[in-house]
């Protein structure tokens, strides 16, 4: 039964109850870190449906992670009084079944994609190309064109169709903009890419959203339905969002009723780099003049002194919007400084204050540790590995990316999809067959065997569930016995295989599966649970929150990074991540520093970062 609405509206502050209560026409929440966004999002959610307003699929909630996304199903389930044991269960199943439309940019276009498919010229199997089938297929582009990958980057060329596709530019919109040679055979790729993945019956990761979007404004018919469908449009961390996702937006609102609510914090704007415009949010009210806008600036996560700190950070940012967040929490201790002689003794000392303040009760899951490049955590994992701390990283091979899982994977997405030679590819000597590159080119008895064997498991898993298809692949090609061989590795190999089994099993169908593993992200497999000391990068980190917080490195160079050392709008993104990462912390926060560090293969000295010149002397403790 549904709670009372007194209870659903019950342990909100003043400012999180009127944006609660704000359902109708365009609304703009400014979160502040801490300031309990995510329960102000369910609550208004929850309103809405018992203010019978709309239904549950009436409803589009947009998230930037899947995490986010569970999260905020299963507290509107709570609070809607449902029982939430199938939701602990199979937290994907019963997303899809209670709260089909809450979800990431790109699982949301992915249903409505596969739901339109044949209007929008598509094949409803679609393959989905991960940034390695990305790579793989211009870099096979760049040798047809007889072009060396090692001189003309593959990775690099993906990054420049990525944001033309951010920008909604197919190859001949981007071409009025291309400048020099490098951006002109970026268009020719650029064509022959998008040509390339039609022909596989594929799409990119750009490509959910810049397809969906433009499929919709050539499709009014089908926006129509879509504008009656989603009565109330909600999307969270608005000061993230690329043009393509802005447009995306703005499209999809019911425009007589103009029920959009976007929530953010411009603050914490981190992601211009994959294309992320923060003046989207600082433009909501052009975009809308008459909206209600409403500011959460109570912080219930840190101390008095983290958020002051913070605040210092933050205030040199040029543009941006204006609210200051206060805390009723306590002082809390100052913000310790160490300036180590290098990164290992670095390393040392945040060892040391875990050790430390375990002592004092703390468990190994209250600390992160948080860096600004990837590379530093390799003299980090050196220490903690040698001293015997536990610790889990965020961003490291990921689950999805071990050999067997993208094998398996590749073996679904050929049987879904047999236009899909990428996927044929990888699997095609997987166990070895000795098809070789002429074979696949030419044909012949062994190329034939193999696609008599997909053909008869294609059939056989018609009506198959995604772990039934996985173990029928298994037996059929002999997998386990393929990469059992006894060793330890062979070992961890097999129960990798076991888990996605496994997970497999959460799924009704296999394009929901081969979906979810397609999308997902680092921070979706951090566990709050897990008892070990959290290292990540600062971007991983944002939407987390830790009782202790090491930021690592705060050099000159480092962070700020040394490309923001030149520009201004650099630079003012430098300091939101610092402003993330330092809000990150409940209560306490240390900054560490090594006054020399190896860079590209010399011991060089450094400097502390500015950041560390710009918060109050009376807030720091230099150890």
């Amino acid at each position: 039964m549904p709670k009372p609405q007194d209870e659903t509206l019950s342990g909100l502050n003043p400012a999180q109850l009127e944006a609660v209560k704000a359902t109708e026409g365009p609304v703009l929440i400014f979160a502040g870190a801490g300031s309990g966004k995510t329960k102000c999002l369910t609550h208004r959610f929850v309103q809405i449906i018992e203010d019978k307003k709309a239904a549950l699929s009436e409803i589009l909630l947009v998230t930037f992670t899947n995490k986010a996304s569970q999260e905020m199903a299963k507290r509107v389930l709570v609070l809607l009084g449902q029982e939430t044991e199938s939701f602990e269960r199979n937290p994907n199943l019963a997303m899809r079944r209670y709260l089909p439309w809450v979800g990431t940019f790109h699982s949301i276009c992915v249903r409505l994609l596969r739901a339109e498919a044949e209007a929008f010229g598509l094949k409803p199997n679609f393959s989905i190309f991960d940034s390695d089938d990305t790579t793989s297929l211009i870099r096979d582009i760049l040798k047809g064109l007889n072009l060396d990958p090692k001189q003309y980057q593959p990775r690099s060329i993906a990054a420049v169709i990525s944001n033309a596709k951010n920008e909604l530019m197919g190859p001949d919109e981007y071409a009025k903009f291309a400048q020099g040679h490098f951006q002109t055979l970026a268009v020719d790729v650029y064509r022959k890419y998008q040509r390339r993945l039609q022909e596989l019956g594929a799409l990119d990761f750009d490509d959910l959203i810049a397809v969906t979007t433009q499929s919709l404004r050539d499709n009014p018919t089908i926006l129509a339905k879509y504008h009656s469908q989603f009565k109330y449009v909600m999307v969270d961390e608005y000061q993230d969002t690329n043009n393509a996702q802005y447009e995306l937006t703005k499209l999809l609102i019911e425009p007589k009723n103009r029920n959009i609510c976007v929530v953010g914090d411009d603050f914490q704007s981190i992601y211009s780099w994959r294309g992320a415009n923060f003046q989207n949010i600082l433009n909501f009210e052009r975009d809308f003049p008459r909206a209600n806008i409403f500011k959460l600036e109570q912080n219930y996560r840190s101390t008095k002194t983290i958020l002051e700190g913070a605040a210092h950070i933050i205030e040199k940012v040029r543009r941006r919007s204006q609210k200051k967040l206060w805390t009723a929490n306590e002082g809390g201790a100052p913000i310790t400084v160490f300036e180590a002689n290098n990164a290992y003794a670095e390393a040392d000392f945040i060892v040391s204050e875990v050790r430390s303040l375990q002592s004092l009760g703390y468990g190994y899951s209250d600390f992160a540790v948080l860096y600004r490049t990837n590379a530093q955590s390799r003299i980090l994992e050196e220490i903690f590995l040698t001293e015997g701390v536990p610790y889990r990283l965020i961003g490291a091979v990921r689950f999805y990316e071990r050999r067997e899982v993208k094998d398996l994977v590749s073996y679904i997405r050929f049987l879904q999809n047999p236009d899909d030679d990428y996927a044929r590819d990888r699997i095609v000597n997987v166990p070895a067959r000795g098809i070789g590159p002429v074979t696949l080119q030419k044909g012949g008895p062994k190329l034939e065997a193999f696609i008599s064997v997909m053909e008869r498991l294609r059939n056989d898993c018609v009506q198959a569930t995604p772990s039934e298809t996985l173990e029928r692949i298994i037996k059929a090609v002999k997998y386990l016995e393929y990469i059992g061989d006894g060793t330890p590795e062979g070992e961890a190999r097999l129960e990798n295989v076991e888990e996605l089994v496994n997970l497999a099993s959460e799924f009704e169908n296999v394009n929901d599966f081969l979906e979810h593993v397609a999308l997902v992200s680092d921070v979706d497999s951090y566990n709050a649970g897990s008892d070990a000391v959290t290292m990540m990068t600062v971007h991983s980190s944002k939407g987390l929150e830790f009782t202790v917080v090491f930021l690592a490195g705060m050099e000159e160079g480092l962070f700020p990074h040394m490309r923001a050392l030149e520009e201004d709008s650099e630079m003012d993104e430098e300091r939101r991540l610092c402003y993330v990462g330092m809000t990150r912390a409940k209560k306490r926060l240390y900054f560490t520093l090594a006054r020399q560090r190896l860079i590209h293969g010399g011991l060089t000295a450094t400097l502390p970062s500015r950041f560390l010149r710009e918060i109050d002397e009376k807030l720091l403790d230099r150890v």
